[in-house]
């Protein structure tokens, strides 16, 4: 397989004048085969980081889990490849999120993640929380 990055990997600084691209299911499959994941059931890799905007390319294995968890800012998980259950301490029934389909989150509210089956996420936390 052609790797589409190299370890260390740096996110790219979010300035005034940046303008970045990234292949994000090639960089999902290259996550997806990395030894971490053998070990974890998951993997990440930050792309992009600024003062109110941090972007993260998130790979699952079938059942695993980001247990539940907040983030400092309002979030959106947008699923790449696969099939999440987004939930939150405020719904009673999880989120299914398929291959083209994202989620919305407030800041500080609890929430988790979880693969029906190896799948890859975009994360984006953005904003500030109000």
């Amino acid at each position: 397989m052609k790797q589409v990055y190299e370890r260390p990997f740096r996110p790219t600084k979010i300035t005034a004048s940046t303008v970045a691209s990234f292949s994000l299911l090639s960089m999902a499959h290259q996550l997806m085969t990395e030894d971490v994941v053998e070990n974890t059931g998951r993997n990440s890799l930050s792309l992009a980081h600024g003062k109110d905007l941090t972007v993260v390319l998130l790979v699952l294995k079938d059942q695993a889990v980001l247990h539940e968890h907040t983030a400092p800012g309002p979030i959106t998980v947008t699923a790449l490849s696969g099939h999440l259950e987004f939930s939150t301490a405020t719904e009673s029934e999880p989120l299914k999120l398929r291959a083209g389909e994202a989620a919305v989150c407030a800041a500080h509210l609890p929430h988790s993640v979880k693969a029906l089956e190896d799948s890859a996420f975009l994360l984006v936390i953005g904003g500030r929380a109000e």
